[in-house]
């Protein structure tokens, strides 16, 4: 394995990932579905995450992360390629969900991939090989926004299948593994959580942030349709998006240091609620793109903070939990039900009211977390000298 492959495989499967993403819910809203069905898709997609990423990480703990890693982009291409052709609302949901057990350990295998290569060698660090996943996630975003003005967005399906397909070209497994790559996804002790206040808080606070700020990362491009935006915009508003993630995952680690994760936790929820307030009280598509460069700091400063911080409320060597619980609680279950919410919310009142109605939960989870962190602070591990 080179460190090239793994910039490929990045740039590829991110790729894949934006060309049907990105498109999905304007594919749905064109085809008559209702906010709340598009709701119901996406809560359920998004649900699966709690139990399906640490089963794929056993399985690639057994097989090799490589071999396992092929294998489910390659049943993603198949199933992915027919998901446009599901047309009844039953069958979408239950084609949805089949799909989200092959999809979703893609990502989190693909980055427990670059870890373990990290490891054997100086010249690359995992935040160098993720690079390539959201500049591949940009450059699909905006292609897929010029490419599906001209042909029906119905192409986003086998176009995604391509570039999953492709990825397994760079997987090749080699007959004599000198290095079998683990995932070292590590199931958490629902006992431990609840046995540890300060972290099921914090997990509860995930929750509920996680569900407050789904509007941003799973609705922005119906936000845009509501406002007559084209397919081209709306690639155009992802991909500023992916580029501001880019240098603020390093900004990110260097503030950190310095402020400590709290502050920087802080921080991105401050701008989140600017943000999604702007979103709703003055919605233009200019200003909503110009947004966008905002998402390096609402979405990179909070992960490179919660990461940090959650491994501080955890014993010594447990790290890999870390991940488990973001994808758990803060991507699975918090994201699920406020997909559910905002789909029914955008039926009765816009995309543009729910915007600023988020904002307003949104400030209050950001009054919830201060309150955690400096009203019992002197409950919570200290992180050393660095702002903590």
């Amino acid at each position: 394995m080179t460190g090239g492959r793994i910039k490929t495989i990045f740039l590829l499967l991110y790729m894949g990932f934006a060309t049907w993403r990105v498109f999905y819910n304007v594919f749905l809203e064109e085809n008559e579905f209702t906010g709340a069905q598009i709701g119901i898709i996406n809560a359920l997609f998004q649900s699966t995450i709690f139990l399906i990423v640490p089963l794929w990480g056993f399985i690639a703990d057994k097989k090799g992360i490589r071999l396992t890693l092929g294998w489910v982009c390659l049943v993603t291409a198949i199933v992915i390629l027919f998901l446009g052709k599901i047309q009844a609302f039953g069958f979408v949901l239950f084609y949805i969900l089949l799909l989200s057990v092959f999809h979703h350990p893609l990502g989190p295998l693909t980055d427990a991939l670059a870890v373990q290569f990290s490891k054997t060698t100086n010249l690359y660090n995992y935040g160098k090989l993720r690079f390539w996943g959201s500049f591949g996630w940009a450059i699909a975003s905006i292609l897929g926004g010029f490419l599906f003005i001209h042909i029906a967005v119905d192409y986003i399906f086998p176009v995604s299948a391509v570039f999953f397909l492709s990825v397994i070209i760079f997987l090749k497994v080699p007959r004599k593994r000198t290095v079998i790559y683990k995932s070292n996804f590590q199931p958490f002790d629902l006992r431990y959580l609840l046995r540890n206040k300060q972290l099921f808080i914090f997990i509860i606070i995930l929750i509920i942030y996680g569900l407050t700020c789904a509007p941003v990362y799973s609705y922005i491009n119906l936000y845009f349709t509501e406002l007559k935006a084209s397919n081209r915009i709306i690639g155009f508003a992802y991909a500023v998006q992916a580029f501001s993630e880019l240098h603020f995952f390093i900004i990110g680690e260097r503030l950190m240091r310095r402020f400590g994760s709290r502050r920087i936790i802080i921080i991105s929820l401050i701008v989140m609620v600017i943000r999604m307030f702007l979103y709703g009280l003055f919605p233009s598509v200019p200003l909503g793109l110009l947004l966008g460069i905002l998402q390096g700091i609402t979405l990179s400063f909070f992960l490179v903070g919660v990461v940090e911080y959650i491994h501080h409320l955890l014993p010594a060597g447990r790290f890999a939990i870390a991940q488990s619980i973001i994808w758990g609680f803060y991507f699975g279950m918090g994201q699920t039900i406020g997909n559910l919410i905002i789909g029914y919310l955008k039926d009765i009142t816009g995309m543009v009211n729910v915007m600023w109605i988020f904002g307003i939960l949104t400030f209050s989870v950001l009054i919830a977390i201060v309150v955690h962190f400096y009203l019992r602070s002197g409950k919570i591990k200290t992180e050393g000298n660095n702002g903590q």
